[in-house]
C-alpha cells in the first residue's frame, strides 16, 4: 500500500550520524515508491544545488527522490513544524504515516493525529540513543522529571501505532517497563556496503607503525577518552587516529583530545585528524590496522544505542575492538565477529589491540567474520523490513 511518510524532525546537515541514517533509510524508502518529506534546520532554504550538494556530502547518491522542506531557525521552530506537517496531512489523498524519533516529537505526532480529519494516519515512534528519558533523567539523579518523563513515555508508548527499536535491549527494557506497548519490530541501523566495497584501502601508511583508528562524535557517553588512556599501555610502534566531531568545531576538539593525550603522556601518538565527510570515512577506515569502538557505562550505551560505527567497521575489513554492554552484545560475539572488553579499562582494551597485533590469523578471522555478519544490515534489508512493517500497521483497523 502506498503511503506519504513525513518525518517529523528536523535535520541539520552536519554529518552527524543521525541525519546519514535518516537520510539513507528515508531515501531508500522513497526509491521503493513511498512518498517522503523530510525537514531541514537552516537559516533560509537551500537552492536546489545547494540541497543536492548537502544530500550528496552524506552519503546519498545523485537522484534522490526525498521531498524537502526547511523550517527556518529560531524562535517559534516546532510551531512551524506543526503547522508544515499538518499541511501536508491534510493536502494527501493516501493514508500518511508520521514517522519521529524522540518523545517530544511523538507527543507532537499523537497531537497531529488527534486532530486530523484525514484517515488513516499511523504514528511511529524510533528508538534511539535517547529512548526512554525517564532513566537518564533518573541516572542524573532527577528524579521528578524522571517521575513526569515516565508517565509521559507510557502513554506514548502505547498510543503510538508502531515502535522501531534499534537494539534488541530496548525491547528487553520495553517489555520489562511499558509492558503495554503498541507493536515493535527490532531494525538495527544500517551500512551502505557499496560506499565500502568502492573505498581503498590499499594507500595504508607502511611506516612500521600499528594505526588505530576511531570515526564518529566525541560525546561524553561515548566513553572515548579511554582509546587514548589504552595507548600508555600499548607499544611505541602503535598510534591513534581519530576522526570526527562537528564541522566548524575542530580546534575545540582537536584541544579537548590534546588535553587529554598529554594528562596520559601519550600526545606524541595521538592525531586528530578533523572532521571527515561521511563519503570519507570508508577510505579513513579501511586505512587502520585495527578500529576502536568505546562506549561508557551509561544507559545510553547500555541499553539504547545501534552504534552506525559498529556496522561501518564490520564492513570495512577491518578487525575491530569494541566494549562490552547490552546493546553491543546482542550483535557481535566476542571471538567471532569482534573482541569484546570491559568499557571500564583501558589496559583491557590495550590487550585487545595486543591481541590482534600478536595474532594476525585472529584479526584476519576477526575481519572475515564480521563482513559476513553485516550483510544482513545493508540499507537494503533495513528498508524491505521497514517495508513489510509498514505494511501490517496500515491493514491494521
Amino acid at each position: 500500500m502506498n503511503c506519504r511518510i513525513i518525518y517529523l524532525h528536523r535535520l541539520e546537515f552536519t554529518g552527524s550520524g543521525q541525519t546519514i541514517q535518516v537520510l539513507r533509510d528515508y531515501d531508500s524508502l522513497s526509491r521503493l515508491g513511498y512518498e517522503v518529506h523530510l525537514f531541514y534546520r537552516a537559516p533560509q532554504a537551500l537552492s536546489g544545488t545547494g540541497l543536492a550538494e548537502a544530500v550528496t556530502r552524506h552519503g546519498l547518491a545523485g537522484g534522490a527522490s526525498l521531498k524537502f522542506h526547511c523550517i527556518p531557525e529560531g524562535f517559534g521552530g516546532k510551531r512551524r513544524l506543526f503547522r508544515a506537517v499538518d499541511s501536508l496531512m491534510e493536502e494527501s489523498d493516501v493514508p500518511v504515516v508520521l514517522a519521529v524519533r524522540t518523545m517530544d516529537h511523538a507527543r507532537l505526532a499523537l497531537a497531529l493525529r488527534l486532530r486530523s480529519h484525514h484517515k488513516p494516519v499511523r504514528v511511529i515512534i524510533e528508538l534511539h540513543e535517547g529512548a526512554f528519558p525517564h532513566m537518564v533523567y533518573r541516572e542524573r539523579d532527577r528524579r521528578v522529571r524522571a517521575w513526569f518523563s515516565r508517565r509521559s513515555e507510557t502513554q506514548v508508548l502505547r498510543e503510538v501505532d508502531g515502535i522501531i527499536a534499534t537494539v534488541g535491549s530496548q525491547v528487553t527494557l520495553l517489555d520489562e517497563i511499558f509492558p503495554e506497548h503498541a507493536r515493535v519490530v527490532v531494525l538495527p541501523n544500517g551500512v551502505d556496503l557499496r560506499a565500502f566495497e568502492n573505498a581503498t584501502g590499499a594507500n595504508r601508511a607502511d611506516d612500521g607503525r600499528f594505526h588505530l583508528r576511531y570515526a564518529g562524535q566525541f560525546l561524553a557517553w561515548k566513553n572515548t577518552d579511554i582509546m587514548i588512556e589504552a595507548i600508555k599501555y600499548l607499544p611505541p610502534s602503535v598510534i591513534l587516529e581519530l576522526a570526527g566531531g562537528k564541522p566548524g568545531s575542530e580546534e575545540q576538539t582537536r584541544h579537548a583530545i590534546e588535553t587529554v593525550a598529554r594528562r596520559h603522556g601519550v600526545e606524541q601518538r595521538v592525531h586528530y585528524v578533523g572532521f571527515l565527510s561521511p563519503k570519507d570515512v570508508p577510505a579513513f577506515l579501511k586505512q587502520a590496522e585495527a578500529l576502536l569502538l568505546p562506549l561508557g557505562n551509561n544507559v545510553q550505551s547500555r541499553y539504547f544505542t545501534s552504534p552506525m560505527k559498529l556496522f561501518e567497521y564490520a564492513a570495512s575489513g577491518v578487525p575491530m575492538v569494541v566494549t562490552r554492554q547490552p546493546t553491543t552484545m546482542s550483535l557481535v560475539r566476542d571471538g567471532e565477529e569482534a573482541l569484546l572488553v570491559s568499557p571500564d579499562s583501558a589496559r583491557e582494551l590495550a590487550d585487545g589491540v595486543n591481541r590482534l597485533m600478536t595474532s594476525p590469523e585472529l584479526a584476519a578471522c576477526l575481519a572475515t567474520q564480521a563482513r559476513e555478519w553485516v550483510r544482513q544490515y545493508s540499507y537494503t534489508e533495513r528498508t524491505r523490513h521497514y517495508q513489510e512493517f509498514l505494511a501490517v500497521l496500515l491493514r491494521a483497523s
